[in-house]
C-alpha cells in the first residue's frame, strides 16, 4: 500500500493512501506507520471521516502491532459509500479530536464526485441561507425601521397553522408529480389522499416552513445571512457559512476570532475559519458547540446571524427563531 505524509502546519496533517483490489476485497485499510508513530497517540475509537458533502462516517480501527494499526468496522462501508476502485486515492487530513478529512481522487487525478448526502437533501445549504440583502435604496420602503438599539433588528413575523399546512402540502405536491407522471393530471386533493404521511407534525418539514417564513419576513439595515441548524451543526463543533456572505464580507478576515452575541449581557468567542479543501468555505468553529449548548438549538431551528465589523475585529449578533416555540414567541405575534 502506497502512503505518504505531509505536515502542513496549523493546517492539519496530511497522509496519501492508494486504493488497491486487495484492500477493497480485505475490508480494511492500514493507516501509514509514521503518521501512527507521531500523531495516533489519545486517538479515540472510533475515529471519524468527512467528506465535502458535510457527510460523516465513524469508522472503528484495530492495533495488530505497536504501530500497525487498520481501519476496520465501518471501512467497508465507507469505500462501498464512495464507490471505490482499484488505483483511487484518498486524501486524509487530520484535524485533531480524532476527525480526519478525506477528499477522493479518481485514476485520472480529478477529484470525485460525492453521492448527496443525507443532511444536504434535507437541509440544502443554498436552500437554507439567505441571501445577501446590500440596503439598496428601492428596498428602503420595506424595511424595518431601525431603533436607536442596534439590538432591536428583528421584525416580527406572523404564522399560523394553515400556512404551515398548504406550503407542507404544496411541496409535497409537487414532488410527487415529479417522481411519478400519473399524479399530474390528477386533483390536488386526490394527491394528498393518496400519499402516505399527511401530517404537519414532522420535524424537517416544520423547519422548512419556519425558515421559509424568516427568509421572507425577516429585514435588517445590516448585513446578515441565515441558516437551519440541521445534524451537521448540532454533532460538530463548525456551522458553514453561506460562500456568498463569505467572499464578499469576510475576505482576509480568516483565522481570526470572531464574537457571538444575543443581547449585551453575555458573548461567545468563535474562530472564523476557511477550509483548504477543494470546495473553500468559511465556518465558525471552536466555540461554535458552547453557543449551541447555552442557547438550546435544536434540530429545526433557524438563526440569523448579522454582521458587525469594527476595526479589525468581527462579530455576530445571533437571532435564535425557535422551532418548539415557533407558534408562541413574540416574533410570531401580530402584524
Amino acid at each position: 500500500m502506497s502512503s505518504q505524509e505531509l505536515d502542513h502546519g496549523s493546517n492539519g496533517i496530511h497522509f496519501l493512501k492508494i486504493i488497491l483490489q486487495s484492500t477493497l476485497q480485505q475490508g480494511k485499510l492500514k493507516v501509514p506507520i509514521s503518521f501512527v508513530r507521531r500523531h495516533w497517540k489519545g486517538m479515540t475509537n472510533p475515529v471519524t471521516l468527512s467528506l465535502p458533502n458535510l457527510t460523516e462516517k465513524k469508522v472503528f480501527w484495530e492495533k495488530t502491532s505497536d504501530y500497525d494499526v487498520w481501519f476496520c468496522n465501518g471501512w467497508k462501508e465507507f469505500a462501498n459509500y464512495l464507490s471505490l476502485s482499484d488505483s483511487q486515492c484518498l486524501v486524509f487530513q487530520y484535524q485533531g479530536n480524532s476527525l480526519f478529512n478525506v477528499i477522493g481522487f479518481g485514476k485520472c487525478g480529478l477529484e470525485i464526485k460525492y453521492p448527496l448526502n443525507e443532511a444536504s437533501e434535507e437541509f440544502e445549504e443554498s436552500d437554507c441561507s439567505l441571501k445577501l440583502i446590500e440596503n439598496p435604496s428601492s428596498l428602503r420602503s420595506k424595511r424595518l425601521k431601525s431603533s436607536s438599539s442596534s439590538y432591536n433588528v428583528c421584525k416580527k413575523i406572523k404564522i399560523n397553522s394553515k400556512e404551515q399546512k398548504e406550503f407542507k402540502d404544496d411541496k409535497r405536491i409537487v414532488q410527487a408529480q415529479a417522481r411519478f407522471p400519473k399524479f399530474k393530471d390528477m386533483d390536488n386533493g386526490e394527491i394528498l389522499k393518496i400519499l402516505p404521511g399527511n401530517s404537519c407534525d414532522d420535524l424537517k418539514e416544520r423547519g422548512l416552513v419556519l425558515y421559509e417564513k424568516v427568509k421572507k419576513k425577516f429585514h435588517c439595515d445590516k448585513d446578515f445571512f441565515a441558516c437551519m441548524i440541521h445534524k451537521t451543526y448540532i454533532e460538530r463543533d463548525m456551522l458553514a457559512i453561506p460562500n456568498e456572505f463569505g467572499y464578499t464580507h469576510l475576505h482576509r478576515m480568516e483565522g481570526r476570532n470572531a464574537t457571538l452575541f444575543i443581547d449585551q449581557e453575555r458573548t461567545w468567542n468563535v474562530d472564523l475559519k476557511l477550509t483548504r479543501s477543494k470546495h473553500k468555505q468559511f465556518r465558525l468553529t471552536s466555540g461554535w458547540s458552547k453557543f449551541r449548548a447555552h442557547n438550546n438549538l435544536k434540530l429545526g431551528d433557524v438563526c440569523v446571524f448579522i454582521l458587525n465589523k469594527c476595526k479589525g475585529t468581527v462579530s455576530f449578533q445571533v437571532v435564535i427563531f425557535s422551532l418548539e416555540k415557533d407558534m408562541s414567541a413574540p416574533y410570531f405575534e401580530g402584524l
